[in-house]
């Protein structure tokens, strides 16, 4: 029979997965306890968290939010989670996997759907929140500069022009 804070783990991890938007399962055997640190803090840096639970309480978290995995967890597991930008938290445990080699990405699970290990490296391909908003402006803003200094370079042609006409005039 299960404990109450066994109980009270499992709806914590539920309600996390469902307030998160996006959540990676990572294993991170092999990692010391300041890489883990570290990992954690450059998460907390892009708008993430990470928590170690046992294996037995995510499969039953996974299973409140209706998300079946395709084989048992093993080993230890951490969760990161995603809560302001779904890929950035993400990308920054993918960076430190590829300079340590150490942490895997085991599941992701975005919008409440688990992610295949192809779909997940197309998520995290894609630019982050503030690269689409910084895109975004710069294609609305190009033209606008560029209208901006057409008409400006129209004017000050217009200026030599009359300039010139002046200069070309007999004084009278």
């Amino acid at each position: 029979m299960p404990n109450q804070n066994k109980i009270y783990q499992v709806e914590d991890l539920t309600q996390k997965l469902k307030d998160a938007k996006s959540t990676a399962l990572l294993q991170y055997q092999g990692l010391t306890a300041g890489q883990i640190n570290q990992l954690r803090a450059e998460v907390k840096k892009q708008g993430g968290y990470i928590e170690v639970a046992k294996n037995t309480l995510i499969i039953r978290a996974l299973q409140n939010i209706g998300v079946e995995l395709p084989q048992k967890l093993t080993g230890p597991t951490a969760l990161a989670f995603a809560t302001q930008d779904e890929v950035t938290p993400l990308k920054e445990i993918d960076k430190v996997n590829k300079k340590l080699k150490l942490t895997e990405f085991k599941y992701a699970i975005y919008q409440q759907k688990l992610l295949a290990q192809d779909k997940l490296q197309q998520l995290l391909s894609l630019p982050s929140h503030t690269q689409l908003i910084s895109q975004l402006i710069g294609n609305i803003s190009n033209p606008l500069y560029r209208f901006a200094y057409d008409l400006k370079f129209h004017q000050t042609k217009l200026l030599l022009l009359l300039k010139a006409l002046a200069s070309k005039q007999p004084a009278n």
